[in-house]
């Protein structure tokens, strides 16, 4: 069950980042969605650099935050982006 529950909660933050990131470029808001970006990046390279160095940080914490939490956030605002660009071009084309 545990196991489903973790799938879950990726898939959530998934949705999260693809939908937050598709409306920000349909929008042509390119700042905010770069922002995103940079801070879903930045929050894994923080992690998995807490992860792996002894800074006083939970080390199996800080990857499990980064891998089932950020990552696929990450995963899902860059597919949101694509999605968002290429429905755009096509709205501008015609």
């Amino acid at each position: 069950m545990t196991d489903m529950t973790l799938i879950a909660v990726m898939f959530a933050f998934a949705l999260l980042g693809f939908f937050v990131m598709h409306r920000l470029v349909l929008a042509q808001r390119s700042g905010p969605a770069l922002t995103v970006m940079s801070l879903l990046a930045a929050g894994i390279a923080f992690f998995v650099f807490a992860g792996t160095t002894p800074i006083g940080m939970d080390p199996l914490r800080a990857m499990g935050i980064a891998l089932v939490g950020l990552l696929p956030a990450f995963a899902g605002a860059g597919a949101g982006a694509l999605s968002g660009w290429l429905m755009l071009r096509r709205r501008l084309r015609k």
